[in-house]
């Protein structure tokens, strides 16, 4: 058998399968009647694949690994290599509507994330957005995006925008995947409360460390990721899996009282709404003039507000505090540490109650600069 010096199969050009084939039929002086003759293969079936208008299917390819001594794969990854080329070739020249759909996602957030490389081609951007989002086409993210039955309330003076808010949701489970989570365990985060409502004595950085631990010891992944544009989410609840929970704030809370509020806000729709709600969106809980779009929510959404507010300080313990007479910044900071929380969440709760202006007491509060390297 006499091997062609054929050219090298690499990415210099789609090389069909058929033109490699041709090359050996010269070296070894055949014509294709030839082939047919050697292999049982009809002269038509030889002929398409010679002139690149028909496969090397499994079964001739080991035809051919028997007649010209080249292994089955060598042949199968030709048309592997070709068929790859063309279908990338398809893709380079998606319809322009493509283009104009990516770019109402926030690309320049995606680009500062590392979830899209930094480049101005639109049809990297859109190959990498599409990646990114783990869709095909922009008809599957809206099919996935509608299957995902999210249950959200919006501002009303806010207008939101649904690919960002997608783009944002996408990012929490990415960051969730990085994550090693145990398998829920309601009983584990009814007893690490204490401990959870403990971090917001603590400084940020090291409370994001320690709330992210003791979630995932029982089954819920908890991750910070930026603040999209035109999207108002403060935080995320959902189910991942039927083990597995997903708690996400997106840092637009500027003090901690807020972070906190929302963190144990989107606790109580792990905990509480399940059945009825498994992905909800939450924006800025101190907007109590929130539409609710969906209405059954509303009831849902006071339910997590008073658990939040009562796991962070316990009625019984702001009643006692309340009947000790005037508020003062010595009071404030005896009771924190008396009830193991930080003189910031007290502070959030009495400017809340109408016993503090908003401009009283901040000086207790931390200020946040939330970024994902602290967070996740």
């Amino acid at each position: 058998m006499i091997e062609p010096e054929y050219k090298v199969i690499n990415s210099l050009g789609k090389l069909h399968p058929g033109e490699v084939l041709l090359e050996y039929l010269d070296a070894n002086n055949w014509n294709q009647r030839d082939l047919a003759r050697r292999t049982g293969i009809t002269p038509k079936t030889i002929n398409g694949i010679c002139n690149a208008n028909g496969p090397i299917t499994p079964p001739t390819a080991i035809v051919l690994e028997k007649v010209l001594r080249r292994p089955a794969h060598f042949w199968l990854n030709l048309q592997r290599q070709y068929d790859e080329e063309v279908a990338r070739d398809k893709v380079a020249n998606l319809p322009k509507e493509w283009t104009t759909w990516s770019t109402k996602f926030p690309i320049d957030e995606l680009k500062n994330l590392g979830f899209i490389p930094a480049t101005n081609d639109p049809t990297e951007i859109l190959d990498s957005l599409l990646t990114y989002l783990g869709i095909a086409s922009p008809d599957r993210w809206d099919e996935i995006w509608r299957a995902a039955h999210v249950a959200f309330r919006q501002t009303r003076s806010m207008t939101s925008n649904i690919e960002s808010m997608s783009a944002w949701v996408r990012a929490t489970e990415h960051y969730a995947e990085m994550l090693s989570v145990a398998h829920f365990d309601r009983k584990a985060i009814d007893n690490s409360l204490t401990e959870l409502r403990k971090c917001t004595t603590q400084r940020m950085e090291n409370a994001l460390e320690n709330a992210k631990t003791i979630c995932a010891a029982c089954g819920i992944a908890f991750v910070v990721v930026p603040s999209f544009p035109k999207t108002g989410i403060s935080g995320c609840a959902r189910w991942l899996s039927s083990n597995k929970a997903l708690i996400a704030i997106s840092g637009r809370s500027k003090t901690e009282d807020q972070f906190w509020f929302t963190f144990f806000h989107e606790l109580a729709h792990i905990l509480l709404h399940k059945k009825s709600h498994g992905f909800v969106l939450d924006n800025a809980v101190d907007n109590l003039a929130d539409k609710i779009v969906d209405p059954l929510m509303q009831k849902q959404e006071d339910e997590a507000n008073r658990f939040a507010a009562d796991t962070l300080i316990p009625p019984e313990y702001l009643s006692d505090f309340l009947s000790e007479g005037k508020v003062s910044n010595k009071r404030i900071l005896s009771f924190a540490e008396s009830i193991e929380v930080g003189p910031g969440i007290v502070v959030g709760r009495l400017q809340h109650e109408g016993l503090l202006k908003y401009y009283e007491g901040n000086n207790f509060k931390q200020r946040l600069e939330l970024n994902i390297a602290q967070a996740n």
